[in-house]
């Protein structure tokens, strides 16, 4: 009696004994389910390059996006920011973490909060001002200036 190939779409292998699966797609979907999310995948595609965006969304996350949406503050995107580069800073004070990637890491966060407080100080009608005291405060807050 000939083997015959595991039953996941795309697969090569020869199944188990008895089964339809190879070793490694043992439990795996079957190849309707596969297919049925290709199908899914190929159904999202052309809503999205037909630029039907809301088609992509549940009506729960199109509510939340529109309420997020509707909040002009950016400080819980500036505090996440800041979160983000102590747990930075806090790496590299425990572990002395990768130097090369932690030198790419901090500026990238660092640029990314103040472009976020300009941005916020924008919504709220100031202006600019001196980024460098904003900056400033922002280190100090962490724990790496005065």
């Amino acid at each position: 009696m000939a083997g015959k190939r595991c039953a996941r779409t795309g697969c090569r292998a020869w199944a188990v004994r008895g089964g339809e699966f190879c070793r490694a797609h043992a439990g795996a979907p079957t190849r309707r389910a596969a297919d049925e999310g290709d199908e899914e995948r190929e159904a999202f595609s052309e809503r999205l390059a037909g630029g039907d965006y809301r088609a992509l969304l549940t009506p729960e996350l199109t509510r939340i996006l529109a309420q997020a949406g509707a909040e002009s503050s950016l400080t819980e995107e500036i505090g996440a920011l800041r979160v983000v580069l102590k747990r930075l800073v806090d790496e590299v004070n425990a572990q002395g973490s990768d130097a090369h990637r932690l030198s790419e890491s901090i500026p990238r966060v660092v640029s990314a909060t103040v472009r976020a407080v300009k941005a916020q100080r924008a919504i709220a009608g100031e202006t600019a001002g001196d980024l460098t005291e904003a900056l400033t405060r922002v280190l100090i807050e962490l724990g790496l200036g005065e």
